[in-house]
């Protein structure tokens, strides 16, 4: 007897992606031009439709930050749950990214650079300090 195939665990996603791609389309329908205005939001709208929601962790952090900007510049309707999905999933993206950014509060010097002011005296005597240590120019 054969047996059931497995259930896609990409089906559910895809759904939930058509479905906040359907209502961030009804939402960008209702002003003539906004695609244009708004070409992240359309993006992600395409994206969805074809990627579902998997297509939020293929944007960029500046991508997303912006989409997360036009979509607050929008009246979002508070009964449109996939829209409010949509949101509430492209924060979350977002501060888990920004999380990873964060400094860790540790210095390290390969990756910290640390700017102070100097009087013209220490400059002069570190820059005494760099020629010494030059190699001499070949002529």
């Amino acid at each position: 007897m054969p047996q059931p195939a497995a259930p896609d665990p990409v089906a559910p996603d895809r759904l939930r992606g058509r479905l906040m791609a359907a209502s961030l389309g009804a939402l960008l329908n209702r002003a003539p031009g906004a695609r244009e205005v708004l070409p992240h939001l359309a993006a992600l709208e395409r994206g969805l439709l074809d990627h579902g929601v998997g297509a939020i962790d293929r944007v960029p952090t500046h991508g997303l930050m912006r989409i997360c900007s036009q979509l607050a510049s929008l009246p979002l309707p508070e009964d449109d749950s996939p829209l409010q999905d949509l949101l509430q999933r492209l924060q979350r993206t977002l501060a888990e990214l920004q999380r990873e950014w964060e400094p860790s509060g540790t210095f390290d010097p390969e990756r910290t650079v640390v700017i102070r002011e100097i009087t013209h005296s220490e400059f002069m005597a570190a820059s005494d300090q760099q020629a010494d240590t030059m190699p001499l120019p070949l002529r």
